[in-house]
């Protein structure tokens, strides 16, 4: 399985239902917590995988304290450090999928991958017209390289009352190190640093009532130059979703 990459984490997390979307994290009663736990049915699919889409359940949880640490089921643990409205700013670590090379066929020959923690930070600057600036760095702690990301987030003003549309798009950047991790080939392929992935996504909330919320998601992801010319790529553009209800308390 191809490791998570910051931006694809980032993503997960901006795609469902948003704590503090206005830049009022600093503004929660001390004490407070806003949770929200739920189930999803979700297409699951890889550029590494040679079969057609499979379905899989996957949680969905987001929980956020007063004191900006947040925590999701996506692989994300942060902590908004500004109380400034309109830029967040903060810690995070980053959970990656692990693998080795039996794990499929087109995996022969190349890297394992540690399922370990990734060690960075975010920065995210509200530009107005309800778009979000989303950038991330982070150190792969497997590959012992750097990575980055940047994307735009646009938030629809409302159609319909409790409803709440979102888009996104960005690019997700490795150095040399992350690339030959996930990508090289020995004694076939080594590819260097550069654009990983570009991306794009869609996201729909639909508010049930104060507590239960329908979330929906579709993503697309296009690899860059260098990982789609691998030989451990069997397709160079992915399409998934996701579609789950969920429980805010």
């Amino acid at each position: 399985m191809n490791k998570l990459s910051p931006l694809f984490a980032l993503l997960s997390l901006a795609a469902l239902p948003a704590l503090a979307d206005d830049g009022a994290v600093g503004m929660m009663p001390d004490g407070s917590t806003d949770m929200y736990v739920g189930l999803a049915i979700a297409s699951r699919l890889s550029s590494v995988d040679d079969h057609e889409p499979s379905m899989a359940l996957r949680p969905l949880l987001q929980v956020q304290w007063s004191n900006g640490i947040f925590v999701s089921a996506s692989g994300v643990v942060g902590m908004h450090l500004s109380h400034t409205p309109g830029v967040e700013y903060g810690p995070l670590l980053l959970d990656s999928n692990g693998r080795e090379p039996g794990d499929n066929r087109r995996l022969a020959n190349t890297h394992s991958i540690k399922g370990s923690w990734d060690v960075g930070g975010f920065y995210n600057y509200y530009l107005g017209w309800r778009v979000r600036l989303l950038t991330s760095a982070a150190y792969d702690t497997s590959a012992h390289g750097l990575a980055g990301s940047v994307g735009l987030q646009k938030t629809l003003a409302p159609l319909a009352p409790h409803h709440t549309i979102t888009f996104s798009a960005g690019a997700t950047l490795g150095g040399g190190a992350v690339m030959r991790e996930r990508y090289e080939v020995f004694g076939a392929y080594r590819p260097s640093g550069g654009v990983m992935a570009v991306n794009a996504g869609a996201n729909w909330n639909w508010e049930l009532s104060s507590r239960w919320l329908i979330n929906t998601a579709v993503s697309a992801q296009r690899l860059g130059d260098a990982p789609a010319a691998s030989p451990v790529v069997g397709r160079r553009n992915v399409v998934t979703w996701s579609s789950g209800l969920a429980y805010r308390f």
